[in-house]
């Protein structure tokens, strides 16, 4: 993911006149964290998630 972001900042780049070239960086490393962010919640929300699974089959095994 790191690698497509690095490609798409770099087109980002050749395509802004050199004057932009500060704010293009700025907003591809502002994306780049964003989606950083975004992986580290559906990381922590699938984790929660196998939690409970787990939890859930373990009630139901102690109920029986």
């Amino acid at each position: 993911m790191l690698d497509l972001a690095r490609t798409a900042q770099s087109l980002a780049l050749a395509a802004v006149p050199h004057g932009g070239q500060r704010s293009a960086r700025r907003n591809a490393w502002a994306s780049t964290s964003q989606n950083a962010v975004h992986a580290r919640a559906r990381r922590e929300a699938a984790e929660a998630l196998d939690r409970a699974v787990t939890e859930a089959e373990h009630r139901a095994a102690s109920a029986h």
